[in-house]
Order: C-alpha cells, then sequence, then structure tokens
C-alpha cells in the first residue's frame, strides 16, 4: 500500500504537471529506470512509462535475487547500471536520497545523468509526514483544536518535523501567538518564522501563553527541561503537539 506521503504528492496539481513535463523531456533519450517497487507500477498505472519513454533497463536492489513481473522491460541489478547505454537515469523511489548517494558516490555516476520524480521541499518530508499519519495527527489535531479553544499557544519546536506539519497540515484552528526555539536566541524585533512572532527559550514566559505545544519527534526529555526549567513555578501548560501512545514512547526511551 502506498505511503501517505506518496498519496498526497501524485494527487497533487504541481507533481501531476511537472511528472508529465520530465516524461516530456525524456521523449527523445534512453532512460534506466531506477526504483521497481510499488510505487513504481503506481506510477506506471498513471505515466505509462513503457509506452512514453525509451527504457533500456530497470534496475533494483531486490533483482539481486529475484525477479517481478515487469512485462518488456530489462531487469538488471543497481551495479548493472553501469554496462547500459544510456542518456538519463530516472529514480522512481519516494525517498531517492539513498540512492542518490549510491550512484554518485558508489558507482560514480554524475548528477547531471540522475532526475528524480520525488522531490522533497523539506529535509525528511516523507519520513515526517508518513510518522504524523502513523500516529494519527490528522484525528488527534480535531481534538485538539476543541480543547485549546480561546487558548494562547506558543510552539515549541521550529525544524523539519514542525515544517511538514506546516505543510500538509490546518493549524489556524489554534490561537498561535508565536513559535519558539533556540535557534531564535537574538533574534531581531518583529521577526516571523511561517508568519509567526518568534520567542527564544527564555522568553517563553514573557508570551504568556496558556499552553506551550512541543513540536518535535522525540519531546520527553524536552518537555522535562520546560517543566523543571524554562517554565517552572508558572501556569503555563505544557503537551506534545503530536501524541504518541506510552508503547511507542517507552520504545524511543529504551532504543
Amino acid at each position: 500500500m502506498p505511503s501517505k506521503y506518496f498519496e498526497l504528492t501524485t494527487n497533487s496539481k504541481k507533481f501531476k504537471e511537472e511528472t508529465k513535463e520530465l516524461i516530456k523531456s525524456l521523449e527523445e533519450q534512453n532512460v534506466v529506470i531506477y526504483g521497481a517497487g510499488q510505487g513504481f507500477f503506481e506510477l506506471n498505472k498513471t505515466y505509462n512509462f513503457n509506452k512514453n519513454l525509451h527504457i533500456t533497463a530497470i534496475a533494483d536492489k531486490k533483482f539481486e535475487t529475484q525477479t517481478s513481473n515487469i512485462t518488456g522491460l530489462k531487469q538488471i541489478t543497481p551495479r548493472q547500471v553501469l554496462n547500459e547505454n544510456y542518456e538519463k537515469i530516472l529514480i522512481t523511489n519516494e525517498q531517492p536520497r539513498g540512492v542518490l548517494k549510491f550512484l554518485t558516490n558508489t558507482l560514480g555516476i554524475p548528477q547531471e545523468k540522475l532526475l528524480t520524480i520525488f522531490n522533497e521541499e523539506i529535509k525528511e518530508e516523507a519520513l515526517s509526514l508518513n510518522y504524523l499519519y502513523e500516529h494519527k495527527f490528522d484525528k488527534t489535531l480535531t481534538k485538539l483544536v476543541k480543547k485549546l479553544k480561546n487558548k494562547s499557544v506558543v510552539i515549541y519546536g521550529a525544524g523539519i518535523y514542525f515544517e511538514a506539519i506546516l505543510k500538509y497540515f490546518d493549524l489556524s484552528g489554534l490561537n498561535i501567538v508565536g513559535v519558539c526555539d533556540k535557534r531564535f536566541e537574538g533574534h531581531k524585533d518583529n521577526e516571523q518564522f511561517k508568519g509567526y512572532k518568534v520567542y527564544a527559550p527564555s522568553e517563553i514566559k514573557d508570551a504568556a501563553p496558556d499552553y506551550v505545544l512541543v513540536a518535535t519527534k522525540f519531546y520527553i526529555s524536552l518537555i522535562m527541561k520546560l517543566n523543571d526549567e524554562l517554565l517552572k513555578g508558572s501556569k503555563i501548560k505544557i503537551r506534545p503537539l503530536v501524541q504518541k501512545s506510552l508503547w511507542t514512547l517507552l520504545k524511543e526511551i529504551w532504543t
């Protein structure tokens, strides 16, 4: 089953337009497809790579031990790419970073010969989004908005995890008065992050929110620090933005 990132990305107008343009740009070139997972089969239903591209082979690590039902395509292992006649390698993996590193660093293939279908706008975007849906953030956000109605909120954490939340989820139902992060130490007056006023950790009490919502993937130690140091003695309540099960928390503590 395709991931949530795959589903949301491939259904976007931007992705559809860019993929069609990409395929059109490759019409006259020999292409090696890299990636024969479920994502490839789902993409092939829409974009019909076999018909629209001149594919010399399809490469995947799984072909080292098995073959797959891909009609009309020569199946090769990743290292056998070096034996192929091609102008471009088209990577269909939704998280292509590892593949790019292997092809450039290990096989020595020039970067200009490599093209990716999925291009993350945020670092680890796919991992973050799939993690959020794994922990049902889409459902818990609705409950959180109801619970914190008329309450002011400061978000603690302005990293890539929070950026993924902002990109894929509507936080307008929360009364967010600012975003706090240690990177904002020494910030300028009226400085903003994604449209929100910024605060250094030492300024949270001055912001005087009703709640601080911690927007980091691993939050236990940070919540303890807020309780024991930064917000000690205040009436500001602290909770994670993304709720996780006790079992998940225990696994994160012990791994």
